[in-house]
């Protein structure tokens, strides 16, 4: 019966949909901005685009972001299907959608050359990479163009008289990045490698920390900052994303302290836990006094939640209780949690094949910690791969913390869920 209910709504939606908006004196129409989305270009749910509008002398930065919450309500069997998943999750083989797919496609994401609702955010900054003034609107946008990470670093770099918004964006959020650095933020720019399957074959895919992603992580971050000031000033009761806590660290700390990878999984040691809070709190690492999750309303359930609350009070209806925020966030954190456990598993076991498809290599890594060094259970980070994992490393000589190794991957008959390899030199 809830299926039934849910396509009753999403033929609701769809047929509801006109090919001009009627732009009303609560929306903006930003539609003459330019206006870019940058994703992985296999991305489905884009939740976020960017433009740059030019005033008089100054730049003023604008954030898109979908309003799915624009075409349905809270408590509608959309929504209530969204609160049993918490979030989209995305295993190797197959993604489980927050939203229904063909909503996301035709209605919510920001597609270029469609006009989208949004929820945007306008910044103008003063020179030192902090907020001058602040513009928060419901609107429709147009994105132009939709790039790749690729394709936008290129513009970034060469900044084409033509094409130089990019380069200019990229600038403005390198003060503010900073900015949140001089405020106590800390920052871990580093590669990542993750697994990725086709056609039942696991790869390894590595992600760089190019300018790009370095722009786009900002600009979500100045986004959440700002839309938590704004939610906190207005007693509008949201999740809030917090990380209390940060143990003081120093490279004294590590046997090494010129090793990059090192220093970087002992920083990281030091950040304490986030998690969602009905009460805004500081977020440590981001060097925020307040922030929240509010630019993936489409895969996350705490920035739709967010998403609805925006658009409630932009139109003056009455918000979501407090009450009912702070059960649900209790839900966000106990789903959440099992989420990102069900994706680590999902890694985990496509990783043991990888590397029993790879079991001929010897691989260089580094010792990043003992977990037990009696049962000769560590943590150790493959190089070459940018990635870390737990394993069993047997060896015969004693091996210290911080130390780079050549180890190869052994079988394992007794116990599938641990990765074994043998030590086959100390690498200096």
């Amino acid at each position: 019966m809830c299926n039934k209910i849910i396509d009753n709504e999403v033929k609701n939606i769809i047929s509801s949909i006109k090919t001009t908006y009627n732009v009303n004196t609560s929306v903006k129409d930003l539609r003459h901005l330019k206006t870019y989305s940058i994703d992985d270009s296999e991305t489905f749910e884009i939740d976020d685009a960017i433009s740059l509008e030019k005033i008089s002398y100054q730049h003023k930065l604008w954030i898109h972001i979908a309003s799915p919450a624009s075409y349905f309500e809270y408590n509608s069997a959309i929504d209530r299907k969204a609160r049993t998943l918490i979030s989209t999750v995305y295993l190797s083989t197959n993604t489980y959608y927050m939203l229904p797919k063909i909503l996301i496609n035709d209605v919510f994401s920001l597609s270029d050359k469609e006009i989208r609702k949004s929820l945007s955010l306008g910044v103008i900054f003063n020179d030192d990479g902090s907020v001058c003034s602040t513009e928060i609107v419901q609107s429709i946008i147009k994105v132009d163009f939709r790039l790749n990470y690729t394709e936008a670093d290129e513009l970034i770099d060469y900044a084409p008289k033509e094409e130089e918004d990019l380069s200019k964006i990229s600038e403005i959020l390198e003060r503010r990045r900073l900015w949140r650095k001089n405020s106590g933020a800390l920052e871990i720019l580093e590669s990542f490698g993750k697994i990725i399957v086709e056609d039942n074959i696991p790869t390894i895919k590595i992600i760089d920390p190019t300018l790009s992603r370095q722009l786009i992580s900002e600009a979500m971050i100045l986004y959440g900052n700002l839309i938590s000031n704004f939610t906190k000033v207005n007693n509008i009761p949201v999740p809030y994303r917090v990380q209390q806590g940060i143990d003081k660290f120093s490279k004294n700390n590590v046997q090494d302290s010129d090793n990059k990878v090192l220093y970087n999984f002992g920083l990281k040691k030091t950040m304490g836990k986030s998690y969602y809070s009905i009460n805004d709190m500081p977020h440590s690492s981001l060097g925020l006094t307040s922030y929240l999750h509010a630019t993936s309303p489409i895969r996350r359930y705490a920035d739709l939640l967010v998403n609805y609350q925006l658009n409630r009070y932009l139109n003056n209806k009455v918000l979501i209780s407090k009450e009912e925020v702070e059960q649900i966030t209790l839900e966000i954190n106990n789903q959440g949690r099992q989420n990102i456990m069900r994706y680590r598993e999902d890694q985990k076991y496509w990783l043991i094949k990888w590397f029993k498809k790879n079991s001929f290599k010897v691989y260089n890594v580094i010792l990043l910690n003992w977990i037990n060094k009696n049962k000769c259970i560590c943590i150790i980070y493959f190089l070459e791969y940018h990635f870390s994992t737990i394993c069993n490393l047997k060896s015969k000589k004693i091996v210290n913390i911080g130390e780079s190794l050549n180890v190869k991957n052994i079988v394992n008959n007794n116990d599938d869920d641990i990765i074994c390899f043998e030590l086959i030199s100390l690498s200096r």
